[in-house]
C-alpha cells in the first residue's frame, strides 16, 4: 500500500504499483517476524561460548598460578584480587544479560481489557529492541571481563615477588640450652643473630658455643 495525501489533507491509501517497493514491504515484514527469534537463538548460542571462554580462562591463566600469586607482595595480590572480583562481576553480568537475551524475563501476564491487549502488545513489539540492547550490553561486559581475567593471568609474571621470610632455625648450644627463633643476619664474624619467639630480643651467639643450627617450622 502506498499512502497519498490530497490538497485536502485527507490521506488515502491504494495499492502500489511498484514491484520493487511491494517485494521490500514484503522482506521488512518478514524481517520483523524473524528478528525476536534469530536475536534470541545468537544469544542462546552466545552466551553458552562465553561462559564456557571465561570458565577455561579462569583455570587456565588464574586457577594454575595460585603458587605464584601467593608469593606476590601485599599490592600485587591486591591488585590481581581486584581483577578477579572484576572478571566475576563482568562475567556474571554478561551471562544473566545473555540469558535475558535469549530467553527473556518468566512473568505472567494478566490480560481483561482492550488497554491491557494493547499494552501487551507494545511490549511484544518493544522486545527485539530489549533484546538487543540486553545482548549488546553482555558482549560489552564479556570483552572487559577477558581484559580482566587476561590481565589477571599475566601480572603474577610481571609484579615482584615478595621478599622470602627469615627463617626460622632453633640453636643447641654446648651448654645443653637452646634457642628458638628468627635467623638474622649477623654483621660480626664468629657469631649469629637470632631474635627470639619468646621475648622479641635478639641475641648473638658465638659460633664457638653452637652445636647444631636446625631449621624449625615454628618454635
Amino acid at each position: 500500500m502506498t499512502a497519498e495525501t490530497d490538497a485536502a489533507g485527507d490521506v488515502a491509501l491504494r495499492p502500489s504499483d511498484d514491484p520493487y517497493l511491494v517485494e521490500a514491504a514484503e522482506a521488512w515484514r518478514t524481517a520483523q517476524a524473524d528478528e525476536l527469534t534469530s536475536l534470541r537463538a545468537g544469544a542462546e548460542k552466545w552466551t553458552a561460548g562465553i561462559a564456557s571462554l571465561l570458565g577455561l580462562l579462569g583455570v587456565l591463566g588464574i586457577g594454575l598460578q595460585t603458587d605464584r600469586i601467593a608469593g606476590l607482595t601485599g599490592s600485587g595480590k591486591t591488585t590481581v584480587a581486584s581483577l578477579i572480583a572484576a572478571v566475576v562481576i563482568l562475567g556474571g553480568f554478561a551471562v544473566v544479560q545473555g540469558c535475558r537475551a535469549a530467553y527473556g524475563w518468566p512473568r505472567t501476564r494478566t490480560v481483561t481489557s482492550d488497554q491491557d491487549l494493547i499494552s501487551w502488545y507494545s511490549s511484544l513489539r518493544a522486545l527485539p529492541l530489549t533484546a538487543a540492547v540486553r545482548l549488546r550490553g553482555a558482549v560489552i561486559a564479556a570483552g572487559a571481563a577477558l581484559a580482566a581475567v587476561t590481565a589477571a593471568a599475566m601480572l603474577p609474571w610481571l609484579l615482584p615477588a615478595a621478599a622470602p621470610p627469615s627463617p626460622v632455625v632453633k640453636v643447641a648450644l654446648t651448654d645443653r640450652s637452646a634457642t628458638c627463633g628468627t635467623l638474622l643476619p649477623s654483621a660480626t664474624a664468629g657469631r649469629i643473630s637470632v631474635r627470639r619467639t619468646d621475648s622479641g630480643a635478639v641475641q648473638t651467639i658465638p659460633l664457638n658455643t653452637v652445636v647444631r643450627v636446625s631449621p624449625v617450622e615454628k618454635c
